[in-house]
């Protein structure tokens, strides 16, 4: 199992521009990696889950991602954070909030509460860079808080965002696989064994890296009184979410016509959430866009980290480029 530890955990109120902003909570996590040189420099990395999962489960890629920049020597000087939270009710924060649900948690709330983060933590006032790195909900979240409040981000590396240039239909949403069969879902277990158990053989997750099962099956899970374990996310709550994802995609994809840093995107050959013929439409849409298409399905950054690793290098050197070139005309 792949897990870092936290240099520093804290709780923070969610966004005070959304419902629920005097009762509700996140559970939010630095991870610290000090330049081997000199530090001269600090560059702060939020990272964002998607839908029905939690912080966690990103740490095998934010490990593999860590050790590959500390191979770079530009990086030698620079001290990286890394720091990532749980969406309002996910993991460790939908613990926060038990009994405290809203009745409507939508996808730019969660970008408000991701603007809630940077506020708290400092990302803009004590680092020199502030890059995203988001996967399906938690990216298209990031999208709409940089069209939202621009130069937010210096730069974004979207791994499979749910985005889309049309809102489907009610009748065709309603139908989409996961709204349909999360509420059938299984979600109390004897123990965490039987639970990965149960898992581990079926399509979805034995398709998961092991290290990323592995986080799901210890973190993803909570204590019951009655001796068992259950998923820290309800799973009514995983369905409200996916139903309320359609028109933040579209606004999403519009808002890049807008944008005015670097965003690569990761998309997967073999995503249901993201037709891939819409990477040519997102290079359309702005200069500043870039696509990188690899194997895998949407969960491609849980089942094939390593592959994902040199977009997010990529999206960071481009970043670094641009920054050094307008010092360098100062």
């Amino acid at each position: 199992m792949v897990h870092l530890e936290a240099a520093y955990k804290t709780v923070i109120p969610v966004s005070p521009a959304t419902e629920g902003y005097n009762t509700e909570r996140l559970a939010v996590e630095r991870y610290e990696f000090p330049a081997p040189k000199p530090a001269q420099t600090k560059t702060a990395f939020l990272w964002t889950h998607s839908n029905g999962f939690h912080k966690e489960t990103l740490h095998p890629l934010m490990h593999r991602f860590i050790r590959q920049l500390r191979q770079l020597s530009q990086y030698d000087h620079t001290d990286i954070h890394f720091v990532s939270f749980d969406a309002r009710n996910h993991g460790d924060s939908a613990l926060l909030n038990e009994g405290k649900h809203i009745p409507y948690f939508s996808w730019f709330d969660q970008s408000f509460d991701t603007r809630q983060v940077i506020k708290e933590m400092r990302l803009k006032e004590d680092y020199d860079t502030l890059i995203g790195v988001g996967h399906s909900f938690g990216a298209t979240s990031m999208i709409n808080l940089e069209f939202f409040y621009p130069k937010t981000f210096d730069g974004l590396c979207m791994l499979e965002p749910v985005i889309r240039d049309e809102v489907l239909d009610v009748e065709i949403r309603n139908e989409f696989p996961p709204i349909k069969f999360t509420d059938k879902r299984r979600d109390t277990w004897d123990s965490r064994e039987a639970c990965f158990k149960a898992l581990a053989p079926r399509p979805f997750w034995r398709d998961l890296h092991p290290e990323v099962l592995e986080n799901y099956v210890k973190f993803a899970l909570y204590d019951t009184p009655d001796g068992k374990v259950k998923l820290k996310c309800p799973k009514e709550e995983e369905r409200d979410v996916y139903k309320v994802g359609f028109v933040p995609s579209i606004n999403a994809f519009a808002s890049l016509r807008a944008v005015s840093i670097p965003v690569r995107f990761v998309l997967a050959h073999g995503s249901v959430f993201t037709d891939p013929t819409i990477g040519g439409l997102l290079r359309e849409q702005s200069p500043r866009v870039s696509v990188d298409m690899v194997d895998g399905t949407h969960m491609v950054p849980g089942e094939k980290p390593d592959d994902i690793v040199p977009s997010i290098v990529a999206l960071t050197n481009d970043v670094n480029t641009e920054k050094n070139r307008k010092a360098a005309k100062l």
